[in-house]
Parts: structure tokens; sequence; C-alpha cells
């Protein structure tokens, strides 16, 4: 009898094992985004690089929609959900109109093109990437900045303020 009821608790923790599995080889233990932030005249290029199940569960719920089981995202949703959460300000404060230039998926990321125009360069210019501070609150977004041959990064959190790049 013992024997047998060994079987069935084995048998239990393997069915248990093999249904909990998909979840544990998906998921990620790293909450973070990077974005390659970029200027060439009159430019400033975001390259953007998010997981795909949590970029797409924070624009669902941005735009009032259920979480799609895919990752799937609309490119309209990610325009908004974008534009509200990475906020770029120009020398007098406005917030600068970042434009889409690409949304790929490749597996289970998401790769994100956006532009704005920077017709005075960087200079003066503050920025704040909130991007899934809303899902997570150990959230980093990464953002490394390339203006002219010059390197540095910027790390951003739930409390981080505007900083300038």
């Amino acid at each position: 009898m013992n024997t047998l009821r060994r079987r069935v608790r084995v048998a239990a923790l393997g069915a248990m094992m093999v249904a909990l599995s998909p979840t544990i080889l998906h998921a990620h233990a790293i909450h973070t985004t990077l974005t390659v932030l970029t200027t060439t005249p009159g430019v400033l290029t975001f390259n953007i690089r998010s997981f795909a199940d949590d970029f797409s569960a924070s624009v669902a719920r941005h735009a009032g929609r259920p979480v799609p089981r895919d990752s799937s995202v609309r490119a309209e949703d990610v325009t908004r959900y974008v534009r509200d959460r990475f906020v770029v300000r120009d020398a007098a404060g406005r917030p600068m109109m970042l434009e889409p230039c690409g949304v790929r998926r490749s597996g289970e990321l998401y790769w994100l093109c956006f532009r704005a125009a920077l017709p005075a360069g960087l200079k003066n210019t503050v920025m704040r990437n909130q991007m899934l501070t809303e899902l997570h609150t150990d959230q980093v977004n990464i953002v490394q900045v390339n203006d002219g041959g010059t390197r540095r990064t910027r790390l951003f959190t739930r409390a981080s303020a505007p900083m300038s790049p």
C-alpha cells in the first residue's frame, strides 16, 4: 500500500510540474526596458526593447482593453502608451512629440522605434521614462544616450524625477 501511495504522490507531483513548467520557463526575473537614444542633426531617435508579456499587459491596460494571451499589441495603443510614459521636454519645457517609426516583435521581445524633432540639440532637454512602472515596483528603465560620440547611461525607476539625457 505504501508503494501505491508513493507512486500516486510522485505522479501528482510530476503532473503539477508539467502543468507549471510553461509559466516557469517563460517567466523572467528582471523587469527592465532598454532604450538606445541617438541624435543626428535635427532628430532624436529612440530604439526601445521591452519584454513582450509585460509590455503588452501595460499597453492593454493603458488602453482599457483586456490583456491579450498572445502578448500582442495594437500600433495605435503602443503610440499612446509610449507618448504618455516616456516624456521628453525641450529647453522651453514643452513636450516633444514622439512619432512612431516601427514596432517589431522578435520572440519574447518588442522592439519599438520613435523619433522626435531636435532643432536645438539635447542641451537643456529633460526626459522621464516611466514605462512599465505601473506594472512592476522594481521596474528599471535603462536609457543609453549616444550624442555625437559621447555616451552615457541614465536609469529610471518609478520614483525617478525627470533628468537631462
